[in-house]
C-alpha cells in the first residue's frame, strides 16, 4: 500500500504529492504553481508530469524548503 511505502521512505527525498503518487524531489526539474492551489511538476527528462493536489502542497513546500 502506498501509505506503507510513504512511511518506509520518510526522511528521504521522496514525498507524497497526491492520493496515488510519490515523487523523488531530486528528479523535479520545474514547478508551476497554479491559482487554484495545485502544483504542476515536470520530472527529469520532461517526459513525466505530475500534479500535486492541494492537500499535499504544504508538505511539498516544506520538503523543498519554500
Amino acid at each position: 500500500r502506498l501509505y506503507e511505502l510513504e512511511e518506509e521512505l520518510s526522511g528521504t527525498r521522496f514525498v507524497r504529492v497526491s492520493h496515488s503518487e510519490l515523487v523523488n524531489l531530486e528528479r523535479i526539474t520545474a514547478l508551476d504553481l497554479s491559482l487554484t492551489g495545485t502544483i504542476k511538476m515536470t520530472l527529469a527528462g520532461g517526459a513525466a508530469i505530475c500534479y500535486a493536489s492541494r492537500r499535499y502542497v504544504k508538505k511539498i513546500k516544506q520538503a523543498l524548503g519554500l
